[in-house]
């Protein structure tokens, strides 16, 4: 399962450092929808590394990483449902994909297997 977690985790860092470079020199969209994709997402990238290749984390730490990956995934299913709703432009299913990671990264965090 450790070693899904750190291909996951790479996959996860580089996915939201891409877009994360490209959403800053893209048109268009709001400046929260900007704090998402340039913001958010590469934070609770770096966590899910650090959660992934540190054997053992404290519980304080744990607790961040596990927040940010919360935060992440709450506000890419916020803006999928702002997107589905017609508030704002957009495929309504692409949020949801970045948070398929996330989900399964904070699921693994309260699995026991995290601190070793």
């Amino acid at each position: 399962m450790r070693v899904l977690i750190i291909i996951l985790a790479i996959v996860q860092f580089l996915f939201a450092g891409f877009t994360g470079a490209v959403g800053g020199f893209a048109d268009g969209g709001e400046l929260w929808e900007r704090a998402i994709l340039m913001g958010i997402h590469p934070l609770a990238a770096i966590g899910l590394l650090v959660m992934a290749f540190v054997p053992r984390i404290k519980p304080a730490g744990l607790q961040v990483i596990r927040a940010l990956l919360a935060i992440n995934i709450i506000a890419d299913a916020t803006l999928a449902a702002l997107i589905y709703s017609g508030a704002t432009k957009g495929d309504w299913w692409l949020p949801l994909l970045f948070a398929v990671i996330p989900v399964i990264g904070l699921g693994y965090s309260y699995s026991g297997r995290v601190r070793g």
